[in-house]
């Protein structure tokens, strides 16, 4: 195996507050074209010359954006460049696209699964997670808050945005994408699987004087809770009046 260390021992594990603080700077995506898939590129000094981690010399880069400061492709100085004014900060948001199959997506919600239903959850009239057919194709549409009532996620026909001003950190593990409202553990937590099934494993949120909040066990909507409950080929799964 390579020796992960540089010349002067430094190894390439970037301890979490470091990484966090990279993040917040940066508006959780990559500084040149604002994906939020990202990698952590050392700029100045570069890693092979570095004695510390340092945040200020530290930026966000997407697999493709990094690959191709590597290939010297982008300079090191276009990425100096973008650090000083993200890609986020132009469009203020980031997001990415989810991949369903052509069968009609499933839903979780915490203990709750939505099983062909057209609006697994609405509330006060007011379509909180809702799908439509198009031909062959299905589109997801969601509209997520946290616990103050702010919203922290939208779905628009697949694709998943999320305000940079209205979260305190964002982070993406595999198939997983976890959003903290502030400095404590995620309070949303959602993930894709097998490209048919959408999956909130973790919420707190407030809606229209409402509190829902759960796990990948539970369900509480204001002093109910719901323990494995399902619903299937139903036009509404859950609706609060």
């Amino acid at each position: 195996m390579a020796n992960q260390n540089n010349i002067h021992g430094l190894s390439r594990y970037i301890p979490s507050q470091i990484k966090r603080d990279v993040r917040q700077r940066d508006g959780f995506g990559c500084v040149l074209c604002a994906v939020p898939i990202i990698e952590y590129e050392h700029v100045d000094p570069e890693f092979k010359d570095a004695k510390e981690h340092s945040a200020a010399g530290i930026t966000l880069l997407c697999p493709t954006c990094h690959a191709k400061v590597t290939r010297k492709q982008i300079s090191k100085e276009i990425v100096k460049d973008a650090m000083k004014d993200p890609a986020t900060n132009k469009v203020g948001q980031i997001g990415d696209t989810l991949q369903f199959t052509k069968s009609h997506p499933t839903v979780v919600l915490g203990g709750a699964t939505f099983i062909e239903c057209e609006i697994p959850l609405m509330v006060r009239g007011q379509e909180i997670i809702s799908i439509r057919q198009d031909g062959d194709r299905y589109f997801l549409n969601a509209n997520l808050w946290d616990s103050k009532e702010q919203q922290s996620l939208k779905i628009v026909d697949n694709e998943w945005l999320v305000s940079k001003e209205n979260i305190w950190d964002l982070t993406i593990v595999g198939n997983r994408v976890s959003i903290h409202e502030k400095d404590k553990t995620p309070t949303l937590v959602f993930k894709i699987e097998n490209n048919n099934k959408f999956i909130i494993e973790k919420f707190d949120m407030r809606i229209a004087g409402n509190r829902l909040y759960g796990d990948e066990n539970f369900l509480n909507i204001n002093t109910v809770q719901l323990f494995c409950c399902s619903a299937k080929r139903c036009r509404v799964g859950i609706n609060i009046g």
